[in-house]
C-alpha cells in the first residue's frame, strides 16, 4: 500500500514539473506574439464598473416588465 502512495506521488511530482514547463513555454509565446496577458497583469484586480442609481432602476423595472409577462403567461398555460 505504501509503494501505491510513493507511486502516485511521483507521478504527481512529474505531471507538476510537466505543467510547470508548459506554462512557461505558454507564457513564452504570449510574450512573443505581444497580444497575450502576462501572469502579472492577471494577478491585478480588474477595476469594478460601477452603474448609477437610475441606470439600476431602469434594469429593475424592465426586470419587473418579464417576470410578470412570464407569469401572466404560466397563468394561462394552467387553465
Amino acid at each position: 500500500m505504501q509503494d501505491r502512495g510513493r507511486l502516485l506521488e511521483l507521478a504527481l511530482k512529474g505531471l507538476q514539473a510537466e505543467r510547470a514547463k508548459i506554462d512557461d513555454e505558454i507564457a513564452e509565446l504570449r510574450k512573443q506574439l505581444g497580444g497575450g496577458r502576462s501572469e502579472m497583469n492577471s494577478a491585478q484586480p480588474r477595476k469594478r464598473r460601477r452603474m448609477s442609481a437610475a441606470a439600476r432602476k431602469k434594469i429593475s423595472e424592465a426586470m419587473k416588465r418579464r417576470h410578470a409577462e412570464r407569469r401572466k403567461l404560466a397563468g394561462k398555460k394552467q387553465a
